[in-house]
């Protein structure tokens, strides 16, 4: 299968190296051409140096998506730049090369407005990339069973389950990630328990996925509090989120980036949880409980 993935960012990258893995000829396209290559030569060491990966570079948008089978956009910016991307190659595919919209900001339903043929458009989301085992297909308002059966025997292709969701703000991954991040978070404001230990309570099991915290601070705190601000809007107050998140990323403890956030982190680890890590009292240490 040809896959023509639009932009060079981490998503375009994740998704390249995804399909590349599975035996997919890739096309990877973006304006610059270093970061193009850049991320061609990326994907070829994550393969450890495979040189015969099949994925080439290219800044011609006709060049990536002529004679391609999917589509996937994953550039930057918001919903008019992703209409016109859209648009713009629809012009130059095949009437059934699929176009799949990769970004968790957008309504895949009004990209889909500046296609002629929008029954083809679909949403595609990896979960935990580039190696996670999930892929929501976002059904837009527009797509027709026959879209949604072919993209979901392509994430089936990629070793992937697809989950099938509804075009809604966050989709499904996004909402449950930053429901369980706020709420871990608001544990620690109010005190129920330690930035460790909460997130231990979390790994029940032989889970080897880090607890939300970690999760926090990794995805970086300020990229959180924005995700969550977004979702309070376009959504409700479920998302609004905590006012110790906010002081967080006010005082510059945005994460792993700056080293600290709900961890101190070295060397890319995090090590023992900043303040405040709250002592669950006991009552001989507090009057209160006497």
């Amino acid at each position: 299968m040809i896959v023509a993935v639009l932009g060079t960012g981490q998503r375009g990258r994740d998704i390249a190296q995804r399909c590349v893995r599975v035996g997919h000829e890739v096309r990877l396209r973006g304006t610059d051409a270093t970061a193009v290559m850049d991320r061609v030569d990326e994907v070829r060491r994550a393969l450890n140096g495979d040189v015969s990966a099949s994925i080439d570079g290219t800044t011609g948008l006709e060049s990536a998506v002529s004679g391609s089978d999917i589509i996937i956009d994953a550039t930057a910016g918001e919903t008019d730049g992703h209409r016109e991307v859209v648009a713009e190659t629809e012009t130059m595919v095949k009437g059934e090369t699929l176009i799949a919209v990769s970004d968790t900001s957008l309504s895949v339903t009004a990209v889909a407005t500046g296609l002629r043929s929008p029954d083809r458009a679909v949403g595609l989301n990896l979960v935990d990339p580039p190696n996670g085992a999930i892929v929501e297909v976002v059904i837009a308002e527009q797509t027709t069973a026959v879209t949604r059966d072919r993209v979901t025997d392509f994430v089936e292709s990629l070793d992937a389950s697809p989950v099938v969701v509804r075009d809604t703000p966050g989709f499904a991954a996004l909402r449950l990630e930053l429901a369980t991040i706020a709420e871990a978070v608001r544990m620690v404001e109010d005190g129920v328990a330690g930035v460790r230990d909460i997130d231990r309570t979390f790994k029940r099991g032989a889970s080897d996925r880090d607890g939300p915290l970690v999760r926090a601070d990794r995805h970086g705190l300020k990229t959180v509090l924005t995700a969550l601000e977004d979702l309070a809007e376009r959504l409700d107050e479920r998302f609004e989120p905590p006012a110790l998140l906010r002081q967080k990323v006010a005082d510059g403890q945005r994460g792993a980036v700056t080293g600290e956030g709900f961890y101190i982190w070295e060397d890319s680890e995090p090590t023992t949880g900043a303040d405040p890590d709250p002592d669950v009292p006991t009552r001989d240490s507090d009057p209160d409980l006497r």
